[in-house]
Order: structure tokens, then C-alpha cells, then sequence
């Protein structure tokens, strides 16, 4: 047993059990440095989430209503996320962009091994096939998110945005990505996410659709003008992963092309999904 030695008694010293180790009297106020910190960090990111989807850059005015914070701490974050190259600054409009650090970010998960990289051969190969925009897209949360892309040959094509987030109940991925969740989870989603008035008995509908056939289209669900297949990518442990889509001018997506076009998407999902 440790002790700890106080004096001399009669008897000569005598040890008192010690009761643990002292106090330490700044532990209080690293606790709080701790939490300032991670703190300050969360506020960072939410900042640069704001440029999620934003293609013409944002005003401090603009983040400070988005983020919920004074527009002098958000000039102060902006200033670090700038010396750091995670944003700049337009000289002319004073708004800011997303930086070039950011961007490197990107490629690395791009060319990390990861799902968009082992779809990235695949996806060149059905953009060859069908001559048409090519995306893979994820659901996170409640929307899906583009991670990948490989744009059509032809001078009118779908141009589309990395990072991009879009609603789930729109559009021909969406259905994937919602049609290949079990039943209680899909049902759950579809709770919270649907605008009032929407007409959910016909979505579920074309839910039930897309997995009887093995895929789904749209047309002009989202985007007036623009037709999309998408089929899932089924990982080798059964699980949907992502969606892969084709996509393009809705003049190009009569039903007889896309009866055509289903079957190249379906076996090159088929392959990504063998290589996770």
C-alpha cells in the first residue's frame, strides 16, 4: 500500500493511506481549451459545407444566416480556411470560392481506391457504349451525392457537377438508392423527406418497378429536358452501394433506347460491384 509520510507521532513517523493523486488545478481550463477547440473546428467545417452545390461563391453576409454565427467570426474563419487555401477571396465581387486545397482533397478520395476510382474504368467504358453522360452517385443521408463522373462525347451532353447533392425522390438514381434499402429504412426516408403533396403511392410504385426490372429512368423529373437510367451497384456482401446512371437531352431517351441502354448499365454495375 502507498502512503504518504505527515510527521512523527510517539511512536515515530506515521504513514496516512494516500486517497489518490492530487488535483491537478489547470484540468479545468485544459477541459475548456479542449472544447473551444473542437468547437472552433466544427464551426470551420460548417463554414466550408456551405459551398456544397454553390457555384457562384458566397458573401460573408450570406454563410453567417447559413452557419447561424455573428459575420465577425465568420470573417475570422474565413481569414484561417484562406491562409490555408481552403477558400479565396474575389478581388472584384468580394465573394468567396472554394480554394485549391480543397480540390486536392478531392482527388486524393478520387484516386484513394475507393469506390469512384474502381468505377472510374467502368464508367469510361458505358460513357463509350451509350455516348452519354455517365455518374455514380451515394445516398448520404437523406440526399444522394455525385462522386464520380465521366461526361458524354457529343457537343449537346449533360454536364454535371462533382459533389453535387440532389434529393433522393427525384430522378433515376434517386429510385436506386431508395429502392434497395429494406423496406423499413426506405419507408422511414420517405417519411421525412417528402414534400406535402407529394405523390408517394406512385413513387413507391416505381420503386417496386425498378427492382422487379433491375433498374430505373426518369424523365424530366428534376431538370426539364434531361432523361436518366440508373441501375444499383451491389457490393459482393449484397449490399446496394451506389447508383450508376446514364443521363442526357430526353430527345436521346425514347423508350426503345433505354430498353437498350438499361442492359449495358446493368452489366457494368454489374462489374464495379465485383471489385468491392
Amino acid at each position: 500500500m502507498t502512503g504518504r509520510l505527515l510527521g512523527c507521532g510517539s511512536g515515530g513517523l506515521t504513514t496516512v493511506a494516500a486517497r489518490g493523486p492530487l488535483p491537478d488545478p489547470k484540468g479545468g481550463s485544459r477541459l475548456k481549451e479542449e472544447t473551444q477547440t473542437i468547437r472552433s473546428v466544427e464551426r470551420a467545417l460548417d463554414v466550408l459545407l456551405c459551398f456544397t452545390g454553390e457555384k457562384g461563391g458566397l458573401g460573408v453576409t450570406q454563410i453567417a444566416e447559413k452557419v447561424g454565427l455573428y459575420k465577425s467570426t465568420v470573417h475570422r474563419i474565413l481569414a484561417a480556411l484562406e491562409a490555408k487555401g481552403f477558400v479565396r477571396q474575389d478581388p472584384t465581387t468580394g465573394r468567396y470560392h472554394l480554394g485549391l486545397k480543397a480540390l486536392e482533397l478531392a482527388s486524393v478520395y478520387l484516386t484513394s481506391g475507393d469506390l469512384p476510382a474502381v468505377a472510374y474504368g467502368e464508367m469510361l467504358q458505358l460513357r463509350d457504349l451509350a455516348q452519354e453522360t455517365v455518374s455514380l452517385y451515394v445516398r448520404d443521408g437523406f440526399e444522394r451525392v455525385r462522386v464520380q463522373r465521366a461526361e458524354g462525347p457529343l457537343t449537346v451532353r449533360r454536364v454535371v457537377g462533382l459533389g453535387e447533392r440532389l434529393p433522393l425522390y427525384l430522378g433515376a438514381s434517386g429510385k436506386v438508392l431508395l429502392a434497395w434499402l429494406p423496406p423499413p429504412e426506405r419507408s422511414r426516408i420517405l417519411d421525412q423527406i417528402l414534400p406535402p403533396g407529394f405523390d408517394r403511392a406512385t413513387l413507391e410504385a416505381a420503386l417496386e418497378k425498378a427492382v422487379n426490372q433491375g433498374w430505373a429512368n426518369s424523365q424530366e423529373e428534376r431538370e426539364d429536358g434531361v432523361a436518366s437510367v440508373a441501375a444499383p451497384v451491389i457490393d459482393r456482401m449484397g449490399r446496394c452501394v451506389a447508383a450508376l446512371a446514364i443521363s442526357g437531352p430526353v430527345q436521346r431517351f425514347d423508350p426503345e433506347r433505354v430498353e437498350i441502354l438499361s442492359t449495358g448499365l446493368k452489366e457494368r454495375a454489374h462489374a464495379i460491384g465485383l471489385k468491392l
